[in-house]
């Protein structure tokens, strides 16, 4: 599990027993990573930190940029600390010298540490669609939905960010989802009962 160094206590925290007991046929779990969410419409800005078009998202190494809006991403670094994260997308735009402080954005570039506003959830294993399916109404098959495609949506009436991530047990399909950190034991609570009848043997005729 990916771990967020100095990372707070997270809302799914107790929930990692529960998580694990869903495995082999189901795999779950929260991974606190550092969020920065960047608005701009600042060109060089967006040629700097490399932000992807629209519905897509953009990896490198332990990076991912997600876009959310016309002039809005999402941008997360697996391994470092959030206070870091932020120094060094501030570090990267600043180059460009179209950044000032986040509580005084001017020329079109604004940074913020939320990484306390939503919980990222890792879905894995070979019914990670199927249990998607319970409570999704957009098309998350692969050839509707590819690895650099990114969706906001509703996930059992929940507003979740979802992208896809191959299960890293090569058992099925993987998705990354990050619901609102309020919405996190109501969505956890629901993964979980959708995906119970998976873990039970199917009856022989």
């Amino acid at each position: 599990m990916a771990e967020m160094i100095g990372s707070p206590i997270g809302p799914l925290d107790a929930w990692a027993v529960r998580f694990t007991g869903l495995a082999p046929a189901v795999s779950l779990a929260s991974e606190p990573m550092p969020q920065v969410v960047v608005r701009t419409d600042n060109a060089g800005v967006i040629e700097a930190l490399d932000l992807p078009s629209a519905c897509r998202i953009r990896r490198y190494r332990n990076e991912t940029a997600i876009w959310l809006g016309p002039d809005e991403w999402l941008l997360t670094h697996e391994g470092m600390a959030p206070h870091e994260w932020v120094a060094e997308v501030e570090g990267r735009v600043s180059i460009r010298g179209s950044f000032v402080a986040a509580t005084r954005p001017t020329n079109g570039a604004y940074v913020l540490d939320a990484s306390g506003q939503r919980t990222r959830l890792v879905l894995g294993g070979p019914h990670a669609t199927a249990i998607l399916r319970h409570g999704c109404a957009i098309d998350l098959s692969p050839e509707a939905f590819g690895d650099n495609d990114v969706a906001q949506t509703l996930l059992a009436q929940a507003g979740v960010i979802v992208h896809r991530e191959h299960d890293r047990n090569g058992t099925g399909d993987g998705f990354v989802l990050y619901v609102r950190s309020s919405f996190a034991e109501y969505l956890a609570e629901w993964i979980v009962d959708a995906a119970t009848e998976y873990l039970l043997p199917h009856p022989t005729s």
